[in-house]
């Protein structure tokens, strides 16, 4: 897991966003309302470059116009092979990680998975 607390708001921009992604050294950002910590989307650095770039849509289009709503989550508490078997069945490459609470702790992507030894038996 990618223990990120980055998050953006769906009023941010997509050049904003881009920036972040740059900053932060990420490929993907949970979308978060402010002040509250729901999270009610994702977005990706292939988001930005489809939905907004390829389209010929101002970078200054805000995220809520092109982000995944209601992104999948998992559990920090998950194990590997759960978590595994998850992605799997939702054709996902990345989870959005929350604690109890619900609050954003990090993103899980396929390549944090591993492909060879125990864990990676467990979820075959």
């Amino acid at each position: 897991m990618s223990a990120q607390i980055v998050t953006v708001s769906p009023n941010d921009t997509a050049q904003s966003a881009a920036r972040l992604m740059l900053e932060a050294e990420v490929g993907a950002l949970p979308v978060e309302v402010p002040g509250v910590g729901a999270i009610v989307g994702i977005i990706t650095d292939r988001d930005i470059v489809v939905s907004v770039l390829g389209r010929g849509h101002s970078t200054s289009m805000a995220i809520a116009e092109f982000m995944t709503v209601s992104p999948e989550v998992c559990d920090e508490s998950d194990d590997t092979a759960t978590v595994a078997l998850r992605m799997r069945g939702l054709g996902v490459r990345r989870l959005v990680v929350v604690n109890g609470g619900r609050r954003v702790v990090g993103i899980v992507s396929l390549v944090d998975i591993p492909t060879e030894g125990p864990a990676a038996e467990e979820s075959q």
